[in-house]
């Protein structure tokens, strides 16, 4: 028993076998119905989402003319047909071998008499000495293997002495293991393609409905490695219907349907499809990545399933990022912001981050979730028509970056009356900045968010400086020192599907799994309180000392310096090891001088140069752009 299913334009199956590990048709329900993602779910959207784009542009997937590799013959009667088999032009069978081996080595004595290469699937059903013993028999009988697929539980040293003692390939299921064997068994249905190279692949169906095979088949023909003979025949084990009929039934070539998409256009469109009650609708700018206008990306953007939107950010080598996020995730968001900020169907949000950043995005969940309104403050910031039109709409609640905050109390501007809570995210709030915020009367919550997170994780009550998780979150420190402090990894129902990274020229999907690491230190301490220590990238060593550049930045803002108007950054030093540049369009040298004064000598300032920060739509320094302008700079002549 499995269901198909429509999201968008594209299809997907989600065929469970709970024999082999998976949940059962009703869990794989009930997790689509809550949002949440099996293996079977994550790869059946991803089905739907390649599906879907080649008939948004009416084109097949096979019409670049990849086709996908010859198959075995599948076999489970107990006397098959051999001779027929290799007649029809099959070269290999593949048998599901049980405890009874002795049984599963009479057929394959068969199988190979009719010239056929043999391959089994034991499904991990042996011990270690019954595996040894079919070997032993088998060498004894004459009777070789093109490989033996899971014929013990996983075990990576098993497996290599098994390996060693019998001299057959092993082939792994499943990806569960890194080395022992010779085969790596890839089924769409459960997991990505592995990257070429290392062990040959061969591609099976996840016996599931011929929508499945050939997602099989379309994953198995894109495929760049080597690969040995697919298992993408099983539609023969079936009862036939118009969606098998067409796949053909002779040979080991699997005959492709035509149309668009993966194919069975009309089939599909025959079924009587029934929409998913309680299913979130999908989140708006579904099926793209919503990205900056004046600064969009210089390359080609990922795939977008139609069920997710994609928020455009940066990976850590400064390359670009694409998170994915569904209604579901958006929403978990939304509602606990909603919960700590107390939001109401009588407030009014005034936005004046831009949408295509989740932070302002989520702004109209948060809204819609509460029956809210939200007004617009205008594409550009300024900081007195910021104040104005808060006081002309009668808003009550913001969201707004640090640098913002400091326009508004560097210009002196007090709160409107009637607002009663600022979030301010996208940067750390130094403590004295909220300090006299508050005392203008900015009613300032300090949030901590990312992309990945749907916007905000943790925030603190008003005025306090406390981060407390917002509910729903969970939070631990990875590899903690001694006093506490490490990597944060975060877990929660807004945690998005997983993002697409840029590297060497081509977008690589990192799913999200259960627990994110953050690349932020910080420390945990009992209820939920939140330390943020710093970002773990931005630790360095210079003349022998560690050293975080995010305390130098606190440190520097502390004697004088605005925050946003600055930035720290190190290159090589033959000498020190590192050389610290503090890069300003206009630095104050008298604050400089001050924190120059107090700071331990492997601490201070080598170096401050004039120029212009690069800076993205919220006023954050885009790191990775500043070294390369900063090695550009070094590297030029004088």
């Amino acid at each position: 028993e499995g269901f198909l299913l429509r999201t968008g334009d594209g299809y997907g199956c989600v065929q469970p076998w709970p024999e082999l590990g998976d949940a059962p048709l009703s869990g794989q329900f009930a997790a689509l119905l809550a949002g949440r993602e099996t293996p079977l779910l994550a790869r059946a959207f991803a089905c739907a989402e390649a599906d879907g784009r080649a008939r948004r542009g009416g084109r097949s997937l096979w019409s670049d003319g990849r086709e996908p590799p010859p198959s075995h013959a599948t076999v489970t009667a107990e006397e098959a047909d051999f001779a027929g088999l290799r007649a029809e032009g099959f070269e290999t069978v593949k048998l599901k071998g049980g405890l009874d081996w002795r049984d599963t080595l009479r057929r394959a004595a068969r199988a190979r008499a009719a010239g056929l290469r043999v391959r089994v699937d034991f499904n991990g059903c042996l011990t270690p000495e019954s595996f040894r013993a079919f070997a032993d028999a088998a060498r004894a009988e004459g009777v070789t293997f093109d490989f033996i697929e899971d014929p013990v539980p996983p075990d990576a040293a098993v497996w290599e002495n098994l390996r060693a003692l019998t001299g057959l390939r092993l082939a792994a299921d499943r990806g569960r293991m890194t080395r022992g064997f010779d085969v790596r068994v890839v089924k769409p249905a459960l997991e990505p393609a592995p990257a070429p190279g290392g062990v040959t692949a061969v591609f099976t169906s996840y016996m599931d409905h011929p929508l499945g095979q050939l997602f099989a088949a379309r994953e198995a023909a894109r495929y760049g490695g080597a690969q040995g003979e697919a298992g993408l025949l099983t539609h023969r084990l079936f009862q036939p219907d118009a969606f098998t009929e067409a796949l053909g039934d002779r040979g080991p070539r699997l005959v492709l349907p035509g149309g668009t998409g993966l194919g069975f256009d009309g089939p599909l469109a025959a079924l009587p499809w029934e929409k998913v009650r309680g299913f979130p609708e999908p989140p708006r700018g579904a099926g793209r990545v919503l990205q900056n206008p004046r600064a969009p990306l210089r390359v080609d953007p990922p795939p977008v399933p139609a069920d997710s939107v994609g928020f455009l950010t940066s990976g850590s080598s400064g390359e670009p990022a694409v998170v994915l996020h569904r209604a579901a995730s958006l929403e978990a968001s939304a509602r606990a912001v909603n919960q700590r900020l107390n939001t109401r169907a009588e407030d009014v949000w005034l936005r004046v981050l831009p949408e295509f950043h989740v932070g302002g995005y989520q702004i109209e969940t948060r809204a819609r979730l509460a029956g809210a309104r939200v007004v617009e403050c205008g594409a550009r910031w300024d900081a007195a028509r910021f104040r104005e039109r808060a006081e002309e709409e009668g808003a009550t609640l913001v969201s707004l970056v640090p640098t913002q905050v400091f326009d508004l109390v560097n210009a002196g501007h007090r709160a409107p009356a009637g607002l009663r809570a600022v979030l301010a995210g996208g940067g750390a709030l130094e403590p004295e900045l909220a300090a006299r915020a508050s005392a203008l009367g900015w009613r300032i919550h300090s949030g901590y968010g990312m992309t990945e997170a749907a916007s905000t994780i943790a925030a603190s009550e008003e005025g306090a400086r406390d981060l407390l998780l917002l509910s729903g979150w969970r939070a631990r420190i990875a590899e903690p020192d001694p006093g506490g402090a490490g990597v944060l990894e975060i877990a929660g129902p807004a945690l998005c599907s997983g993002r697409y990274e840029r590297a060497a020229g081509t977008w690589r999907w990192r799913d999200a799994g259960d627990w994110w690491r953050t690349s932020d230190l910080a420390r945990l301490s009992a209820g939920g309180v939140l330390e943020l220590l710093g970002r773990a990238d931005r630790v360095v060593k210079i003349l022998g000392e560690l050293l975080h550049l995010d305390a130098v930045e606190r440190a520097l803002g502390s004697a004088g310096l605005a925050p946003g108007t600055f930035a720290v950054e190190t290159l090589p030093d033959e000498r020190a090891g590192r050389r610290m540049i503090l890069a300003a369009p206009a630095p104050d040298q008298d604050a400089v001088d001050r924190y120059q004064l107090a700071a331990a000598p492997f601490a201070r300032i080598a170096e401050v140069v004039r120029m212009e920060l690069p800076l993205t739509a919220l006023g954050k320094i885009r790191r990775a752009d500043l070294r390369e302008a900063l090695l550009t700079r070094r590297a030029a002549p004088e």
